[in-house]
């Protein structure tokens, strides 16, 4: 029987491979950047300040008239690198969250295959949606977030058991998952900013967080998520096996072929 899931999976594959490519390249041009002005004779100064004007005040004969909010920030060769690693941090989180909303949609794209031919796991998935929506389910109706988990979770029955208890990682998948889930959420709501007890619910939860992502603190409670090109790299390559393993899971409880001739290149 075809594996219909490889598509799925492929797709996924895709577009983490397109965030990492790109990331290279940004790499790339923002090291070039430091190097020009980190030079002796390199002189540097940016200044940006935010000018508006008021919609409802007076004009000059119909022209707006702006005035300087007093909001101003300045770059000097002094603290030029910083800044470009601040900005290179920040695309690198950003590419990430995109990454997490891919993985999302992967996890839905195969649990909707899933329950269009299984009237139990059509069950469970309604029994778990708003009162509101539990007429038809569709794939926009589809759960996101810990409940979309919890479905993957029993659609893979004791292979996720027996995967999640043993793997070469020693990582528990629900901790990865929790990790993964509350570090795109601080990036896309809170500007990279997380309390540490969101991600130290569990010693497990805290060192995985740790191997896939640098931090800094900013106070007693809360840390700064930070990325560079190596760790985010790195972090590409453990999310691609994250979903491999998820689509592995589900292939063997459907007794479907799963393995796939690859290549050893480097890439």
């Amino acid at each position: 029987m075809t594996n219909s899931y490889r598509k799925h999976l492929d797709q996924f594959f895709e577009k983490l491979l397109y965030y990492r490519h790109i990331s290279g390249r940004i790499n790339k041009i923002l090291e070039k950047e430091i190097y020009l002005y980190n030079s002796d004779k390199a002189n540097i100064h940016f200044a940006s300040a935010l000018v508006i004007s008021d919609w409802t005040g007076p004009t000059d004969n119909g022209w707006e008239l702006n005035f300087h909010t007093g909001i101003y920030n300045e770059t000097t060769k002094d603290n030029y690198e910083e800044e470009i690693e601040k900005i290179s941090s920040s695309q690198l989180c950003l590419l990430y969250a995109q990454s997490f909303e891919s993985f999302e949609r992967f996890l839905k794209d195969c649990l909707f295959e899933k329950l269009e031919r299984d009237d139990e796991i059509r069950k469970y998935v309604i029994s778990l949606l708003p009162k509101n929506q539990k007429s038809i389910i569709t794939r926009g109706k589809m759960p996101g977030g810990d409940t979309l988990f919890k479905v993957f979770k029993k659609v893979g029955g004791e292979t996720f058991k027996k995967f999640t208890a043993s793997n070469n990682l020693d990582i528990k998948f629900k901790e990865l998952w929790t990790i993964l889930s509350e570090v795109r959420h601080a990036i896309t709501h809170n500007e990279s900013t997380i309390k540490i007890i969101k991600i130290k619910k569990s010693d497990h939860h805290f060192d995985i967080f740790n191997f896939l992502f640098n931090s800094k603190n900013i106070s007693d409670d809360k840390i700064l998520i930070e990325l560079d090109y190596k760790k985010f790299e790195k972090l590409i390559k453990r999310f691609s096996e994250f979903a491999f393993q998820m689509y592995k899971l589900l292939s063997i409880e459907e007794k479907l072929e799963w393995e796939k001739k690859t290549t050893h290149n480097n890439v």
